[in-house]
């Protein structure tokens, strides 16, 4: 993503010391996993309280579901500023001039559609955290959908909520995951009625893909770098090959009720 406000690019960017010694770490981490447990629990507890607008009425409970899905949004905003702060920098192209900014208290504020694709390279597993706060800068992190791998819906707590959330669960079967996508992208793409007698509305969605299926590891790249060699294709750095099939299927079946696709590269200081 580019074209980012001058603002953002100018501020300092330092990776913080690690001030604490091991026994301050330690307690740290306990504490971290002890708030962040309680957060699952409250969190996945009014989502079962909820559960029964399901039968009464769908739009309610879609409603519903997306409060509880912008309180763990604001979770793990809260979690990475209060545990482990991380300094972010942003840049994109002139594709997204405009749709950046930055608030008095110097707080990233973005200004992204209601509706989009956002794609992603997949380099560690916390890439979907901070992808979920950039929704929050722009107020969607209740509406956030995320295309994942099937054994993730079996964590304790983390799993239920993610199933109650709507996210996509894939085999990486295309047999099995084909019918399962579908039927996951017609409910995103269903209109229902507005305000107005006669109206109809899309429910707001961002939905996530990491093309490549994975993440980033000396394994995944040597797998990768051995495909695209059979297939004439370079090596690359810092990523591995993306696969193409889902990601071109969702884009069809969404046709006609998402304008745009956003494409998103992360990076870390200290990961090749």
């Amino acid at each position: 993503m580019d074209g980012v406000s001058k603002e953002v690019l100018g501020h300092a960017h330092q990776r913080p010391a690690a001030n604490y010694g091991l026994t301050i770490q330690i307690l740290r981490s306990l504490a971290l996993l002890a708030w962040f447990n309680c957060c699952c629990v409250c969190i996945v507890a009014t989502q079962l309280a909820g559960a029964p607008l399901y039968f009464i009425n769908r739009q309610y409970f879609n409603a519903y579901m997306a409060m509880t899905k912008r309180s763990f949004g604001i979770a793990i905003t809260a979690l990475t500023e209060w545990f482990c702060p991380t300094p972010i920098r942003v840049s994109g192209d002139k594709s997204v001039q405009g749709q950046f900014f930055i608030t008095k208290d110097g707080k990233l504020k973005t200004n992204f559609p209601e509706r989009m694709v956002l794609i992603a390279n997949h380099q560690v597993y916390t890439d979907w955290l901070y992808l979920w706060w950039f929704s929050y800068t722009s107020q969607m992190h209740g509406h956030i959908y995320i295309i994942l791998k099937e054994s993730l819906k079996y964590i304790p707590l983390i799993g239920q909520g993610m199933m109650f959330y709507g996210f996509i669960f894939m085999a990486r079967k295309w047999i099995a995951d084909k019918p399962r996508l579908q039927h996951r992208l017609e409910k995103l793409k269903t209109a229902h009625g507005g305000p107005r007698p006669g109206s109809l509305l899309l429910d707001p969605m961002w939905l996530l893909i990491f093309p490549e299926g994975t993440n980033l590891s000396r394994n995944t790249k040597r797998i990768s770098d051995g495909y695209g060699a059979k297939q004439g294709i370079p090596p690359l750095r810092h990523q591995i090959l993306p696969r193409s099939t889902g990601l071109f299927f969702c884009l069809q079946q969404l046709k006609g009720t998402v304008d745009w696709v956003y494409d998103c590269t992360v990076g870390y200081e200290g990961p090749p």
